[in-house]
């Protein structure tokens, strides 16, 4: 099953303060989402929050993404540098 990966617009502003090369790591974890938001592969650290039962986060280097799941769509809704998160 395919999915489609929706971006928050204030995750999108985050993705365009960083530099060139963070930027497109992040991104291209982000597609791979679509192929499977569950299972943690290379280049895709993912991993089920406890305490909200549908968010997952997704772990880009120093970078990390939280987003739910609904039907065949994927809400990346938080993004943020590992200091300030959680």
């Amino acid at each position: 099953m395919s999915y489609s990966v929706f971006l928050h617009p204030d995750v999108e502003k985050y993705l365009d303060s960083l530099s060139d090369k963070e930027r497109r790591n992040c991104y291209d974890s982000l597609k791979k989402l679509a192929n499977d938001p569950f299972k943690p592969r290379p280049n895709c650290d993912i991993k089920k929050m406890s305490g909200k039962n549908t968010f997952y986060r997704l772990r880009v280097g120093s970078h990390r993404f939280l987003y739910v799941v609904k039907d065949d769509e994927i809400l990346v809704e938080e993004a943020f540098k590992r200091e300030k998160g959680y």
